[in-house]
């Protein structure tokens, strides 16, 4: 029998850094981390209390696979089964279970009748019909393609600040239609495929703004296989422990996940049937299953080989076709690098395959203004470019440029101040510009203003005097993405949480100068007079000499124990601090 003191006693003495990997591994609610209130943990019995109750019991045994639930039910003590039940402190390291997790694993109604060791296979299920591997794989790419693409253009508008969430969490339908709208994909998908940005870390919500993390920057310019193995290892890392070995138990088989998982977990349909569904949903869009059979190249992509990616995927195509109307069409897909340079100077019309932009005075504006010269537009143009730079699309590129970006502001000398570049009649203007003398501005040539302010500073005073100035790509201030992580309620995720609590219960242990061992002591025999519990009190005799005690304990008062002693049947009082140990005598 284990009783709360034995697993306060556990608790006590485990490191802090395995302790605090217990509590977050338990999954306890947000009041037994409060400060205050009626669930607050103060001391290492009342975590191990919070610990032993049905629904911690319940929470804890719904995440055990079948192999440890069965050594739990025996009893039998076997190390390896029983090893995920002691790292959440269900059961103690030479096999005894808690009373409280005997009670409830009688309880359980899915496991009654539970049988079968950790040897047998899953259930008998009709073999998959693979038909046509390379038919399978080519369907599996192109479902991959489509989910690559929705989510490069949704990471795309999150990294322009046009994701934001509702006061109370998730996004609005209007947005959820202009995102499906911008990305090709039905509106009611967004939310999920925003969901995945998050849980694979390429995206992260932060204070209702969505932003992109680096690793989220870093795929938009990978490569199109190097996306998609890069994003199937960071789906497959971020799932649960229980949801792999599920699976693992699945093989390519995952037609029926849930069963599965009910045969690999039998007490964690509450929370894992849910789960699984998505994995299937998620593992069909991103090409790693058809029909709910892995393919060839799905299971390669789960095994870490990217290699089989670049042979399903389509080819990328070298050149675009600039038209006449200024619309650009990309005959099949673009290489996302060669893709995030069009859209420098164009604005994506229609995703897909074989995409539409289209460049107009807007786009080039913005280019021109985000440190882009005319030569940079033409010569991306002419790199991009089947069939050369059509007559009306050379004639705006330079109506644009002589408007926008002929005043460039770029880094001084050794990487101090400003120098800005424009004609001569341009900078005679700013030079005489009332608003702008408190730059204080040297000229060293006809074509060159230079002053001490930084560049941003420069650019921001030319802009509000309506001046077409752009800053160079090296003059414009680093900005950096937010670093991947989840919002949590509470302003603190359950590491942090955890932390703070056994911080918190170190500090109550150890505090002030009466004697912290005899508080301890006096804890165990309280909880034994609660709980009307037999222990076994170890007293300290005036001749120095220790004596063993068998009492019942009834009340713990005035530095007392008074309690039946089950070896002669009678009533003792014994000093409390006189107690050396205690130990529980059920």
């Amino acid at each position: 029998m284990t009783t709360t003191a034995d697993l306060a006693a556990r608790l006590r003495a485990m490191p802090d850094d395995a302790l605090e990997r217990l509590v977050v591994a338990r999954r306890l609610p947000a009041a037994v981390f409060a400060e205050a209130g009626p669930l607050r943990v103060s001391d290492f019995f009342d975590l191990a209390e919070a610990l032993r109750t049905d629904d911690a019991v319940d929470a804890a045994i719904e995440h055990l696979p079948r192999a440890t639930l069965l050594a739990l039910q025996a009893g039998t003590g076997d190390a390896e089964a029983l090893a995920p039940a002691v790292a959440l402190g269900l059961a103690d390291d030479d096999g005894g279970v808690d009373d409280a997790v005997s009670a409830r694993l009688t309880a359980h109604p899915d496991l009654r009748g539970l049988t079968g060791g950790a040897g047998r296979p899953r259930p008998a299920a009709p073999a998959p019909e693979r038909g046509d591997d390379a038919r399978a794989r080519t369907t599996g790419s192109e479902q991959a393609f489509a989910t690559m693409t929705v989510l490069a253009e949704l990471l795309r508008a999150v990294d322009e600040g046009a994701v934001r969430e509702l006061v109370k969490g998730g996004i609005g339908t209007p947005l959820a239609k202009t995102l499906g709208e911008r990305s090709g994909a039905d509106s009611r998908v967004v939310p999920d495929r925003l969901a995945l940005l998050e849980r694979v870390g390429f995206a992260a919500p932060d204070e209702g703004t969505w932003t992109t993390t680096p690793a989220g920057d870093s795929w938009l310019v990978a490569n199109w296989p190097d996306r998609w193995a890069t994003l199937v290892s960071a789906w497959r890392d971020a799932l649960d422990e229980a949801v792999r070995d599920v699976l693992d138990a699945a093989g390519d088989d995952l037609r029926d996940l849930v069963s599965v998982g009910r045969w690999a977990y039998p007490a964690g349909a509450r929370w894992l049937d849910a789960v699984l569904l998505d994995v299937g949903g998620t593992a069909s869009a991103l090409g790693l299953t058809v029909d709910g059979v892995v393919t060839s190249t799905g299971r390669a992509l789960l095994d870490d080989d990217a290699a089989p990616a670049a042979d399903d995927l389509p080819r990328t195509v070298d050149g675009v076709y600039l038209q006449h109307d200024l619309t650009v069409i990309a005959p099949g897909p673009l290489a996302p690098v060669d893709d995030d340079a069009l859209r420098s100077v164009a604005v994506l019309e229609a995703p897909g395959l074989a995409a539409r932009y289209r460049i107009s005075e807007d786009s080039l504006r913005r280019a021109f203004r985000a440190g882009r010269t005319r030569q940079d537009v033409v010569a991306l143009l002419e790199r991009l470019s089947a069939t050369g730079v059509p007559q009306p699309l050379a004639y705006l590129v330079d109506q644009v440029a002589s408007r926008d970006g002929s005043i460039v502001v770029d880094v001084g000398d050794e990487g101090v101040g400003s120098r800005v570049h424009g004609t001569a009649d341009q900078l005679d203007l700013i030079g005489v510009d009332a608003e702008l003398r408190q730059l204080a501005w040297e000229r060293s040539d006809l074509t060159t203003l230079l002053t001490r302010y930084p560049p941003h500073v420069v650019h921001t005073a030319l802009e509000d005097q309506r001046y077409p100035a752009v800053l160079t790509a090296a003059a414009r201030p680093a900005t950096g993405s937010v670093p991947p992580g989840r919002r949590r309620a509470g302003g603190r995720n359950p590491e942090q949480a955890a932390h703070a609590l056994v911080e918190r219960l170190r500090v109550a242990t150890e505090r002030g100068e009466a004697e912290p061992e005899q508080e301890w002591l006096g804890r165990q025999i309280d909880l034994a007079v609660r709980g009307r519990t037999p222990i076994r009190v170890t007293v300290r005799m005036p001749d120095g000499t220790e004596r063993p005690f068998s009492i019942v304990p009834t009340s713990v008062a005035a530095g007392r124990v008074r309690g039946r002693d089950t070896a002669v049947d009678v009533e003792r009082t014994l000093p409390l601090s006189l107690v050396v140990a205690v130990e529980s005598d059920a």
